[in-house]
């Protein structure tokens, strides 16, 4: 049998406990900058962006609406279930 390394303090839940991390300001995290240098680093930022075409957003749009249309139907199913067991079981207590 291979012998474990052991880590120091392992099963010291104690010492692990003891050493409190101080959360990070969000404003630590990053410098302020000026409103102009702001917006250029927006539109830095927009230039990345890659858009959809035309064919992408149509092929997405319609297997949203597949989606859609697919899970209302199930959810339709579901209900008329549920109100049918829930109308049984109130029936039975007239």
């Amino acid at each position: 049998m291979p012998k474990s390394k052991k880590r120091k303090n392992a099963g010291n839940r104690k010492a692990q406990a003891a050493a409190p991390t101080a959360p990070v300001e969000p404003s630590a995290m990053m410098p302020k900058v000026g409103p102009v240098k702001y917006v250029g680093q927006v539109r830095q930022e927009a230039r990345k962006v890659v858009w959809p075409t035309q064919r992408e957003t149509v092929v997405t749009t319609i297997l949203v609406l597949i989606m859609v249309i697919l899970m209302g139907a199930f959810f339709f199913v579901v209900d008329m279930g549920v109100s049918a067991a829930v109308q049984f079981f109130i029936g039975l207590g007239s």
